[in-house]
C-alpha cells in the first residue's frame, strides 16, 4: 500500500467537506512529522488534522481515557470500576459501566508510544486506519467501495463513551471496517469535535487497497431514484431477461 497523497488521489472525486485522516500507531517517534503541541483529547485530534495539519502525540499529550486505551498506563480503578460512569448518571450503575471495560478494544500494554496522524493529502506513512467523514450519499458509494469486489459485510460497533476506541483502535485489531455516528458519543459531543450527524467510516490498513481500487474501477452511480412503479417495471423486465438468458433463450 503506497504511503504518498497520489495513492489516495480518487477522494477528490467525492470533494468532502472534511479530509480524510490516516492515523498509525508506532513504537518510536516519527520522523519528519511535527509534535502537536496543544492539549486536544482524541477524539478532536481528527478534527485538527482534518483542517490540514500531519502532527504525532505521544503520553504527554493525552488527557482523557487516551492512555489506558493506547496500553500507555494502567487503568484508573475509579473509571474500569464503573464509577465514573455512575456518578456522572451515563449508566444506571457502575455493573454497567464496569462491563464495557471487559471489551472495549484496547491496545497491548507497551505496544504503543506515538500516534500520528495526517489528512490524506499530506499523508508520508501508511496509515493502520483511515478515517472517512461523510455525509449519507458519500458513505454509500465507500461502503459500497470496500464490498464490491468480496461480498462481505459492514457493520457498526460502539459505546455511549470512548468512541475514540471504537474509531481508531477496533478496526485495526479486528481488521474490520466500522461507522461512527458523531453525536451518538457522549464524549465526543461533550467537547464537541464535531458536528452531530456526520458519519465516520474507519477503515483498516488490510481493506484500504481494495477499497481505492474498487473507486476506481466501479460505477459510482449504478441506479438513479427512480420511485416505487418505475423500480419494479424496471427490476421485474431485468429479473424476465435474466431468467430467459439463465435458460439459455
Amino acid at each position: 500500500m503506497s504511503s504518498t497523497p497520489q495513492y489516495y488521489s480518487v477522494f477528490d472525486k467525492f470533494n468532502f467537506e472534511r479530509k480524510p485522516v490516516g492515523v498509525k500507531f508506532l513504537m518510536t517517534r516519527p520522523e519528519g512529522i511535527k509534535r502537536l503541541g496543544k492539549e486536544l483529547n482524541f477524539c478532536e485530534m481528527l478534527r485538527e488534522a482534518q483542517e490540514g495539519s500531519s502532527f504525532y502525540v505521544g503520553k504527554e499529550d493525552f488527557k482523557c481515557v487516551e492512555k489506558m486505551l493506547l496500553g500507555m498506563e494502567e487503568p484508573e480503578p475509579a473509571l474500569v470500576g464503573g464509577l465514573v460512569g455512575e456518578t456522572d448518571e451515563l449508566f444506571q450503575e457502575a455493573r454497567a459501566n464496569r462491563k464495557m471495560y471487559q471489551y472495549l478494544p484496547r491496545m497491548l500494554k507497551g505496544s504503543v508510544n506515538f500516534v500520528a496522524f495526517s489528512p490524506v493529502d499530506r499523508i508520508s506513512f501508511s496509515p493502520d486506519v483511515l478515517v472517512i467523514t461523510t455525509n449519507v450519499p458519500q458513505a454509500q458509494i465507500v461502503l459500497r467501495a470496500i464490498t464490491y469486489s468480496s461480498g462481505d459485510m459492514w457493520s457498526s460497533k460502539g459505546t455511549p463513551v470512548a468512541t475514540c476506541a471504537w474509531m481508531y483502535i477496533y478496526p485495526v485489531l479486528s481488521g474490520e471496517m466500522n461507522i461512527t455516528i458523531t453525536g451518538l458519543g457522549l464524549g465526543m459531543q461533550a467537547v464537541q469535535a464535531l458536528p452531530e450527524g456526520l458519519i465516520l467510516i474507519s477503515v483498516p490498513w488490510n481493506l484500504i487497497p481494495t477499497m481505492v481500487e474498487n473507486l476506481q474501477h466501479m460505477n459510482w452511480e449504478p441506479t438513479e431514484p427512480e420511485g416505487g412503479d418505475a423500480h419494479r417495471k424496471r427490476f421485474n423486465k431485468l429479473m424476465e431477461d435474466l431468467r430467459q438468458k439463465a435458460a439459455g433463450g
